[in-house]
């Protein structure tokens, strides 16, 4: 029976109505210049309008909010089509031979990986991933650095870079600081927001006396996302070394930091500790609190029936908490279509057809409404219906 549902399952359209990944259109010169001016890879769809597993990204994948948001962030994306003359200009210097073809190219116009085929929404994240990792910058200005430059923008870059492609840059912050540079306030506090991605370091604690100034060289909203960012990492290093005193420096150390986020950082670290070492009662018992100090909203729902989903497979008292957040993720405004579609597979695995039918029921109501195509839908649904 398992095989059978992923089939029809994976015959479903997605239709995702978030954002979706943006195209720049513009040709490769003005891609690429805008690569350098920001800072960021290029990412180019090289497809055919003939092309069927083209067509199924373009639908399906690059319109999924998620793709959206890691695309979006980290490169200039760019579709061109390969039978037209900017493709055909590209493809002289990136050879296409089969269609789609993924590049990932770095600021330079330098291939930092190709993909042939289609890629689902998860494999698609997992290769821009990979290329960001390979796309490491750090080495001029390591060099730089060796030979006595300190500039603050080359210094700043550097740790900036080191970052992206996850090296240790708390030892170049170090050294620079110990050298008593001759910068601003705002200048160290900067440097320091790029430098703290964990909280289990003495430059913490600079950062900390200089968070006006570190706000005022961000944002507010920045200041905390990397202070919770960082906090989640000390989480990480106090899980694999078993060490739950630095789970408890982390959530003290937001707490003093962003105190307006605190108890639910709290609780979400202890979940993450919980998990690890403590089993499902404690990891549900700051699930339920994290619920509430985090706000009832889509997002927290989301992460939650993700991280139960290990838990529910062998305790009952755990699927029924899953199935509980699920229906709340569907009352959400925020809701996606493939929450219905993979709370209906999870309903119909665990025995509850009539259930199962009931929220693929309300897809097609919800994908009838938006005007979208519900003739696949319609064979999900008579699929479940056939199950005894």
């Amino acid at each position: 029976m398992k095989k059978n549902i992923i089939f029809i399952f994976a015959l479903l359209p997605i239709f995702v109505f978030g954002q979706g990944i943006e195209f720049f259109h513009g040709n490769w010169d003005e891609a690429l210049a805008k690569a350098q001016v920001e800072d960021k890879p290029i990412f180019v769809d090289a497809f055919t309008t003939w092309c069927g597993p083209c067509k199924r990204m373009a639908k399906n994948i690059f319109t999924l909010e998620e793709v959206g948001v890691f695309f979006n962030d980290n490169f200039i994306n760019m579709k061109l089509d390969m039978e037209k003359e900017i493709g055909m200009k590209f493809g002289m210097k990136y050879p296409v031979s089969a269609y789609p073809t993924l590049y990932f190219i770095n600021q330079e116009g330098d291939i930092l990986s190709k993909v042939v085929g289609g890629r689902g929404g998860e494999e698609l994240i997992a290769e821009g991933k990979t290329a960001l990792s390979s796309n490491d910058r750090s080495g001029s200005y390591a060099e730089k650095f060796e030979n006595g430059d300190r500039d603050f923008e080359l210094v700043y870059t550097y740790i900036q870079e080191l970052n992206k492609v996850g090296k240790p840059s708390l030892p170049i912050a170090n050294q620079y600081l110990r050298e008593e540079p001759k910068i601003s306030k705002q200048e160290k506090a900067k440097l320091l927001l790029e430098a703290v991605t964990e909280l289990d370091s003495k430059l913490f604690d600079q950062l900390l006396e200089l968070k006006s100034e570190a706000i005022k060289s961000s944002s507010k909203e920045t200041f905390e996302e990397k202070i919770v960012n960082a906090g989640l990492k000390t989480v990480d290093k106090a899980i694999e070394y078993e060490y739950e005193d630095l789970l408890n420096e982390a959530i003290d150390k937001v707490k003093l930091a962003v105190p307006s986020q605190s108890d639910a950082f709290e609780h979400r670290a202890k979940m993450s500790y919980a998990k690890a070492f403590q089993g499902y009662d404690e990891w549900a018992k700051h699930a339920k609190k994290y619920i509430k100090k985090s706000g009832k909203d889509y997002e927290t729902y989301k992460m939650l029936v993700v991280e139960i989903d290990s838990y529910q497979k062998k305790n009952d008292d755990a699927k029924k908490e899953m199935m509980k957040w699920y229906d709340e993720i569907l009352k959400c405004e925020e809701c996606k279509n493939e929450d219905f579609m993979v709370y209906s597979q999870f309903l119909l695995k665990a025995g509850n057809k009539e259930k199962a039918i009931e929220i693929a029921q309300m897809l097609f109501d919800k994908t009838k409404e938006a005007g979208e195509p519900t003739n696949r839908i319609e064979q999900f649904i008579k699929f479940l219906e056939s199950q005894s």
